[in-house]
């Protein structure tokens, strides 16, 4: 599994960054979602939007579609807030911003692109059930290979769960424990 952008760049911008979120928790009987770690996502978002180039493009890939539309709906509510950011998210036709779930990303490109897991800990009881959607399904590694391989120069894992938590034998839910391993590292 090979990860970009490559870590042998000098600028401390690009690369993998981790963004562990500790006090997230995935609502696995309700919602199926993980709103802590939305709100971080949304957070880094609205940080770019703000503080990056203009015309850097960006986009949000979660694992699973309820976090996805979570963070879509979150976005969307800051957006209504703060109206000074606006045109950015509207700079660049070509490759527009977006929030998309694990199965839609396929063919998207983005200089920075942020990844939500979604999936960790759970609200109930802190357990973290190795039940990782479409990841645990046979051509899972290749879903994930398609979701990390999406950015040009900047990624940013966002994560309640721990590579540790991680003890499934799918070979999508072991590559997922290693990837988080490599960006911890």
């Amino acid at each position: 599994l090979l990860t970009f952008p490559s870590p042998g760049i000098r600028d401390l911008w690009q690369g993998i960054h981790d963004v562990y979120v500790p006090d997230g928790r995935y609502d696995a009987g309700a919602t199926r979602t993980n709103r802590k770690e939305a709100e971080r996502v949304v957070g880094i978002v609205f940080e770019h939007m703000r503080n990056r180039p203009a015309g850097e493009s960006l986009g949000v890939v979660a694992l699973s579609r309820p976090q996805a539309d979570l963070i879509e709906r979150l976005v969307d509510e800051r957006r209504i807030m703060e109206r000074n950011v606006e045109e950015r998210f509207k700079e660049r036709p070509d490759e527009p911003f977006f929030v998309k779930n694990l199965e839609n990303v396929q063919g998207d490109e983005r200089d920075h692109m942020i990844i939500s897991i979604g999936y960790g800990p759970t609200v109930e009881s802190g357990a973290v059930p190795n039940r990782f959607g479409p990841l645990n399904t046979e051509g899972g590694e290749r879903r994930l290979n398609v979701v990390i391989s999406r950015a040009k120069q900047r990624v940013d894992l966002v994560h309640s769960l721990r590579a540790s938590d991680i003890h499934s034998q799918q070979e999508g839910a072991r590559l997922l424990r290693r990837y988080l391993e490599y960006a911890a590292n």
